[in-house]
């Protein structure tokens, strides 16, 4: 029974044994068959390859062969390089010489220049003064004739004036005659008229005391107002800014009363007396330049001028009216300070005669 179970065991190992050794058989095979298959193609790649490292090969002796070319044409351009290069060396001294000699022949042609045209400054001045010469000569010449001319005329008047030189004696010596006749006659009309201006100056004194009268009362006592002899005294800061010609409002109120006192006493004049108010600019002695004034003149001048037109406006006569400019012509104070220049700068106002 042990044997036989023994016996058993034993047959049925061995298919299995068997089943093994085919299955690595086939493995086996099957590895070298893939072995095989695997060399076959890397031969072929190998051949290709070397085929390509041949083609390669064969490239690169070219490239070696072309490179061999191109050194010997590097080294016949490196050749004509350095001619060319000593050449150039060459060249750029030959332009330093040029450049060098070029210049000094440009300052030589500069300073011809120069003298060429200081020649040409002297020929034309000289031209000019020729020229200037020429038309001098010619003024001159012009000028003698005319003398010429002048001295024979002068000559014949010179008859002419011994002629009547000669009458007008004979006619003195009889004037002569005449005149101690009329000598008496003169002194006596001289006399006449003296006292008849003396009595029209009396006449317009009486006026004009009545009419300083009048204008004190209407001003008041002032002390920027004063009276000297025949004519009032204001300051121009009473009526006019510094450097202007424009009355200010509170210059018309005492020309007003001046306007209305003259006309009180105008009707009462009579005609016979050729009666004027006048009227006087001063100015100190600063003097005064700006666009509308180029001088104290004319800014004396033109407030006098306008003092006249406010009167006028006033019903005042035209021809009863006098504007008169000093500028600093005539100062009351002849000392240079403040105290004089105010003083100094005035309007004066008179009624006289013409």
């Amino acid at each position: 029974m042990r044997t036989s179970r023994r016996n058993l065991n034993e047959i049925n190992l061995w298919p299995g044994f068997v089943d093994v050794l085919g299955t690595l058989l086939i493995v086996t095979i099957f590895t070298v068959l893939i072995s095989t298959i695997t060399q076959i193609y890397f031969n072929d790649q190998l051949e290709i390859k070397r085929g390509e490292i041949s083609n390669l090969g064969n490239e690169v002796n070219q490239l070696i062969e072309q490179l061999g070319v191109l050194e010997t044409k590097k080294k016949k351009i490196e050749k004509k390089f350095m001619v060319l290069n000593k050449d150039h060396q060459d060249l750029i001294a030959k332009k330093i010489d040029v450049d060098t000699q070029l210049s000094k022949n440009q300052y030589s042609l500069k300073m011809k220049k120069k003298e060429l045209n200081d020649i040409i400054s002297e020929r034309s001045d000289l031209l000019n003064n020729l020229h200037n010469s020429n038309v001098k000569i010619e003024k001159l010449s012009t000028i003698k004739k005319k003398n010429e001319i002048e001295i024979f005329e002068m000559n014949r008047n010179i008859e002419k004036l011994s002629k009547r030189l000669k009458e007008l004696s004979k006619l003195l010596v009889s004037a002569e005659e005449t005149d101690k006749k009329n000598k008496v006659q003169i002194e006596n009309l001289g006399k006449r008229l003296n006292q008849a201006l003396a009595g029209k100056l009396q006449d317009l004194n009486k006026y004009q005391s009545i009419f300083f009268k009048k204008v004190k009362e209407a001003l008041g006592e002032r002390e920027d107002i004063k009276v000297s002899g025949d004519r009032f005294i204001f300051s121009s800061e009473i009526f006019f800014e510094s450097g202007s010609d424009i009355i200010q409002s509170s210059g018309e109120d005492k020309l007003n009363n001046i306007a209305q006192s003259l006309k009180e006493i105008s009707s009462k004049i009579p005609k016979k007396i050729d009666w004027v108010l006048r009227i006087d600019g001063h100015t100190d002695k600063v003097p005064i330049n700006n666009e509308k004034f180029k001088s104290n003149w004319h800014l004396s001048s033109s407030r006098s001028i306008n003092i006249v037109k406010y009167f006028i406006e006033k019903g005042i006569p035209p021809n009863r009216l006098v504007a008169a400019g000093f500028g600093e012509h005539s100062p009351l104070v002849i000392d240079n300070d403040a105290l004089a220049y105010e003083k100094n700068r005035r309007i004066e106002i008179k009624l006289t005669t013409r």
